[in-house]
């Protein structure tokens, strides 16, 4: 049976022609096409409802059309069928059973439709994710990378001021800075320096003190020496050691020979008879050779 409408109560009655229904009531023949189909659909009605059983509800709505006689015949019907799935499964071939299997077509689409929406739903989930993770290490890698820089900066700062503090202190003893680098990224910082000092003797034992303590300031120079600095300080200390001891040998010998010049002077007595009086010296000058003359006689010494 093949439904042409759904109708929700009473039918629609198609409008008649008048002059054709008077002209149909001369007419005696049934029209039995009509007839023959009217009962066909009403034997499949009762055929579904039979299927069916007790249990089920049939409500039918029927679709007329007038034939050549003039009657009105059955010529569709829309049957709606409510009852379990057992005994709509049982209505082979009917409306019940096209209506169930595009219910549960409908009913599989869905749950296909809400898995994909859910597997979706967890790949969008998934990727925001993997997106915050990656962004989180590449955030950690960034700081990390910064701290790098940082340090290598300050590194950096604190070699320059290292081998100014040198260059300043040593004067002329100190040589051209020489740096060492290193390269981040393209990038070189200074990691390292050397300033090249002299530890230069003078001519004499005090030009050499003075040199070597120089060559000391500038060695002690930065706020933190290096070993290398100490060990250049220690050298410049050895040296001007080893000066204060010529020095000291020296103003030795020169303090023993300057003893002996200002010792006590060998007198030879003069007689009476050979000094001769000066009878024309006169005040400081007379006064002076009296004494001298006084204390040769008494053997005195010089003060």
């Amino acid at each position: 049976m093949q439904v042409t409408s759904m109708l929700s109560a009473g039918y629609l009655e198609p409008m008649q022609n008048i002059s054709r229904v008077q002209k149909a009531e001369n007419v005696k023949e049934v029209d039995q096409a009509n007839q023959q189909r009217e009962q066909e659909i009403l034997a499949e009605e009762q055929a579904i409802k039979a299927k069916l059983g007790s249990n089920a509800q049939v409500h039918t709505v029927y679709h007329y059309s007038v034939g050549s006689d003039g009657r009105r015949y059955i010529v569709g019907a829309s049957v709606t069928m409510k009852g379990s799935e057992e005994d709509l499964n049982r209505v082979s071939g009917g409306i019940a059973q096209e209506d169930l299997q595009s219910q549960k077509q409908e009913a599989q689409d869905a749950l296909k439709k809400d898995a994909q929406r859910t597997e979706d739903s967890q790949n969008i989930i998934k990727a925001e994710a993997e997106k915050r993770e990656a962004k989180l290490k590449e955030d950690k890698t960034e700081d990390k990378k910064d701290d790098q820089e940082r340090e290598l900066e300050n590194v950096q700062r604190e070699v320059v001021a290292h081998e100014a503090a040198h260059q300043a202190a040593a004067g002329e003893f100190g040589g051209g800075v020489s740096y060492s680098y290193t390269e981040v990224d393209g990038k070189a910082y200074i990691t390292g320096g050397e300033v090249p000092i002299k530890l230069k003797e003078g001519g004499t034992p005090e030009e050499t003190l003075r040199n070597m303590q120089q060559v000391q300031r500038a060695a002690n120079a930065p706020a933190d020496p290096s070993g290398q600095d100490r060990a250049v300080a220690a050298k410049a200390a050895a040296i001007a050691s080893k000066a204060r001891q010529q020095i000291i040998q020296e103003n030795s010998q020169e303090t023993h020979e300057t003893e002996i010049a200002r010792g006590t002077p060998i007198i030879t007595p003069v007689s009476r008879e050979d000094e001769q009086y000066d009878s024309d010296k006169d005040g400081v000058q007379s006064l002076l050779a009296s004494i001298k003359e006084l204390e040769i006689q008494n053997l005195m010494p010089a003060a």
